[in-house]
């Protein structure tokens, strides 16, 4: 056995960043074993991006797989961090010479308004379940949250996943009501492609025949201070750029999807009667040197029966770790050390605070004007996928980036002796028998694929 092959490293989590850790050191000749808290590694390609992006999913599922199948890479589905071992476990007791961080975010940033978890599930919905529930309650045995959306549904946030809510609002509300009321089917996928507006259109009805009232985005600033586009400059001109985009983004999305934006407006209380969830009361706010100040006495009520959560995700908090407010805490010369730990290291969103796939250290550089001009305009198509796919390759290359600095702590670790590597290969194989892994990746993957919506017979789509 050479002398990379003396070495075990953990990766915590198979997705986009994890996965491609992975590789990289198996292909150096590392032994690598990536842990998922899931049956498949695909974190929230799977469960986070919308399930309309299907050429993306599949692709970007498909580039996983190839690196997790990689010889040296050993696959430990189903295992929580915490609760089957610790990091300093793994490090300590299990032998290995490093752990790599790379759990993403999946923990829903709570909007600042007291008592609000009270109605969570039971008026106020996280934006992370709604998305999980859309994208697999089509499944044959699905038991996760059920929820139903609602005529006059607020949506609270403002970032690219926030839009992404409205149009699976609208996308329910307007499939459901066709079906009901007119005997129209039409699929998820041609209502996200082609639009609301445009497929009313073409039925020639109205929201109002339908019965639909619009959901409404509630957000704290301006339309122009969305993070739709990213500022390549920090000039007047730079900013003036993207905020001019940004602002022509959600003017497309507003008439494409047909649903109301109320800017300025920070949520301040729960409206509840009788212990029911009624709604919730907004602060109007002006932009003062970029701060936000309350205009006295300038409240409205938001009267709904459902308010979506939609302000951004951070790391869930694991005991050992270091978490400080949306990040890990981190320090060395790529800032991926988490603090606390020479051997540990952290990698894509639970490293960069960006709880959300659409943002990363390098969130961008990759939308251009000629793609809004050609591509989101009413009736086109929508280049998310683009940016999505844009944001991993990022996220891919932060994590070559910072593969040196595992390596160099690699080459001055003590190798593992022969009994150290079978005690590590013992007890990973008890946790793969556990939930049923032979330790054939691709046939695993295959077998525990959900099936897809898009396969599914047109009447349930």
């Amino acid at each position: 056995m050479d002398h990379y092959g003396k070495h075990f490293i953990a990766v915590i989590g198979g997705s986009v960043a994890g996965s491609e850790a992975a590789f990289i050191l198996a292909e150096k000749g590392y032994r690598v074993v990536v842990f998922d808290q899931k049956k498949l590694p695909y974190g929230k390609i799977e469960d986070g991006l919308p399930c309309w992006h299907i050429g993306l999913r599949n692709k970007e599922e498909a580039a996983i797989d190839q690196r997790l199948a990689h010889e040296n890479v050993r696959f430990v589905p189903g295992f929580t961090l915490g609760k089957d071992a610790t990091v300093h476990e793994l490090l300590n007791e299990w032998g290995f010479s490093v752990v790599i961080i790379a759990i993403g975010a999946w923990h829903d940033r709570k909007i600042a308004v007291d008592g609000i978890e009270k109605y969570y599930n039971n008026g106020v919905v996280k934006q992370n379940d709604l998305v999980y529930w859309f994208n697999h309650k089509h499944e044959p045995g699905y038991n996760g949250p059920q929820y139903k959306v609602i005529n006059n549904t607020a949506i609270v946030g403002g970032g690219l996943a926030s839009l992404d809510m409205v149009k699976i609002v609208m996308i329910e509300l307007v499939q459901a009501a066709l079906a009901a009321r007119k005997g129209i089917t039409v699929d998820i996928f041609t209502l996200e492609k082609k639009g609301i507006a445009a497929t009313l259109e073409e039925h020639n009805i109205s929201l109002e025949e339908l019965g639909v009232e619009p959901c409404t985005l509630i957000y704290r600033r301006d339309a122009e201070d969305m993070p739709l586009y990213p500022r390549k400059k920090q000039t007047p001109e730079g900013i003036a750029q993207a905020r001019k985009v940004s602002k022509k983004l959600l003017d497309n999305y507003l008439a494409k999807y047909m649903f109301k934006f109320i800017p300025r407006s920070v949520a301040k209380a729960i409206i509840e009667e009788d212990n029911t969830f009624k709604g919730m009361t907004f602060q109007r706010v002006d932009i003062v040197d970029g701060k936000l100040v309350e205009r006295a006495g300038d409240t409205f009520d938001f009267r709904t029966g459902l308010l979506i959560s939609s302000i951004g995700s951070l790391p869930k908090e694991t005991p050992g770790l270091p978490i400080d407010g949306n990040m890990l805490r981190t320090y060395g010369e790529f800032g991926c050390r988490v603090e606390g730990f020479d051997n540990v290291f952290a990698v894509g969103n639970v490293a960069t605070g960006r709880g959300n796939i659409l943002e990363s250290r390098k969130h961008g550089r990759m939308v251009t004007d000629r793609i809004i001009d050609e591509h989101l305009e009413p009736g086109q198509a929508d280049p998310m996928a683009d940016k999505y796919a844009e944001l991993f390759r990022t996220i891919e290359s932060d994590v070559d980036r910072k593969i040196g600095s595992i390596e160099e702590t690699l080459t001055h670790s003590p190798v593992h002796s022969d009994e150290e590597i079978t005690f590590i290969l013992q007890k990973t194989k008890e946790l793969q028998q556990r939930v049923g892994y032979d330790g054939h990746y691709l046939k695993w993957v295959e077998q525990h694929r959900p099936p897809r919506l898009e396969d599914m017979p047109a009447g349930q789509k």
